[in-house]
């Protein structure tokens, strides 16, 4: 979650400069996140209710998530699988003068005792789990009845998915012939594991645990143009804002979902 794909962020990883400048490009793209001018991810992370409740990221990434949460007043605990994404996390909320119990972990086998979170919150994190099924499960035992999920997983239906996957690498590069669609989303994604998921097919993964399920889709600016960085920045200023985040509503390649904890 660094957003330096290409090598371009100079500063030393974990120093001051190099935490602010992901975070930086990492909300910059997450329009979708807030009204404009309003708090970064205001629109779905519930911030006014957050102040002395006991708070779950899984994935915690660079920290930028952690401290949006930390600032709220939560009794935050924050996981992540790699040791690197926990000391970034750290020395992220230590320069913020914000606290946190920060920990390596599995999300298939939370380290915390049944019923003792009243929000859990992650990001583009359980669609690389090996056993996502597992994570829900887990994130249901540990949520108090009533307690909220928060969470964005890959959307199947989404111009990612079918352009970049399965016209290109599928069609175009013949990966059809030996792998089905899936599969090579799967490949071809970031991580060793990247599932995607319907809407209803997601809603279906949380139904034996949870209740007011909602689904929701957006995704980064740049998914709506599919073409080649350089077309696409000829091409972007030519078409509205407003069309290519109306694209993205319906065809992103986030899929948002909330829900509530069973009683």
């Amino acid at each position: 979650m660094t957003y330096d794909w290409r090598g371009e962020i100079l500063f030393e990883p974990g120093s001051p400069e190099h935490l602010a400048e992901v975070e930086r490009r990492f909300l910059s793209q997450a329009w979708f996140g807030q009204a404009p001018g309003g708090r970064p991810f205001s629109r779905l992370i519930p911030y006014d209710d957050l102040a002395g409740k006991d708070v779950l990221e899984i994935g915690c990434g660079t920290g930028v998530h952690a401290k949006l949460l930390a600032e709220a007043r939560a009794r935050l605990s924050a996981i992540d699988l790699t040791p690197t994404a926990v000391e970034l996390t750290r020395r992220r909320l230590e320069l913020a003068d914000l606290h946190a119990d920060v920990r390596e972990a599995d999300a298939e086998s939370l380290p915390f005792p049944d019923a003792c979170f009243d929000f859990v919150w992650s990001w583009g994190v359980i669609h690389h789990s090996e056993r996502t099924e597992r994570v829900l499960q887990e994130v249901a035992r540990v949520l108090r009845p009533g307690g909220q999920l928060a969470l964005m997983v890959y959307h199947r239906s989404s111009i990612t998915f079918w352009v970049d996957y399965v016209l290109y690498r599928g069609v175009v590069r013949g990966g059809l012939r030996h792998e089905s669609p899936d599969e090579l989303a799967n490949r071809w994604s970031d991580g060793v594991v990247a599932r995607h998921y319907t809407r209803r097919g997601f809603a279906a993964a949380l139904a034996p645990w949870f209740d007011d399920i909602e689904t929701q889709v957006m995704g980064q600016i740049g998914e709506a143009i599919p073409l080649p960085r350089q077309a696409r920045r000829l091409v972007a200023p030519l078409v509205p804002r407003r069309a290519q985040e109306a694209v993205l509503r319906r065809f992103g390649w986030f899929l948002y979902a909330s829900a509530l904890r069973r009683p």
